[in-house]
């Protein structure tokens, strides 16, 4: 139904579905692959609670989510998508990422691409989620591996949203 209506991008794997609807990464993974075969561009998010967060699990947790959730593509296909790396912790909690902490795990998420796909992990497009606002937008951005961001809540505030639009125009 999306790509009839011409849907460019389709998210997989966000955090609320994951939680609320227990979609595992062998879910995240089949619907990466049916977005692919419809002509579509994946955004696959990945990001630990903050329980994994706290007990020191974030890169096992989101090193899991990336290698399962890309299982069985193609480089080519890697190189394509877009990976949105959102804490889970910080979503709709007023906790937000540091940009330090953000720029880390993207540059995470892009290093575990580069184990299993290679010069693939250059191409990959990654987001930086989970309490995306105007006033944090500048030091997101100016980190090597986040490539743009997946807005959330700010994007229902339109001044807010502009703001951050405004940052790339």
């Amino acid at each position: 139904m999306l790509a009839k209506l011409s849907v460019s991008y389709v998210l997989a794997g966000h955090s609320e579905r994951r939680q609320v609807f227990g979609e595992t990464d062998e879910d995240v993974n089949k619907k990466v692959k049916a977005i692919f075969a419809a002509g579509m561009t994946p955004i696959m998010c990945c990001g630990e609670t903050e329980d994994e967060r706290e007990q020191g699990r974030t890169e096992e947790k989101v090193g899991s989510q990336v290698r399962l959730g890309l299982q069985g593509l193609t480089a080519e296909q890697v190189a394509s998508m877009v990976i949105a790396y959102e804490p889970i912790w910080a979503i709709g909690t007023g906790k937000t990422a540091s940009a330090d902490d953000a720029g880390n795990m993207c540059t995470f998420v892009r290093n575990t691409v580069a184990e299993q796909f290679g010069e693939a992990a250059d191409s990959v497009r990654i987001l930086s989620g989970g309490s995306v606002k105007a006033v944090n937008i500048a030091g997101l951005m100016a980190k090597r591996d986040i490539d743009g961001a997946l807005v959330g809540g700010a994007s229902l505030d339109p001044d807010s949203f502009a703001s951050i639009i405004r940052y790339y125009v």
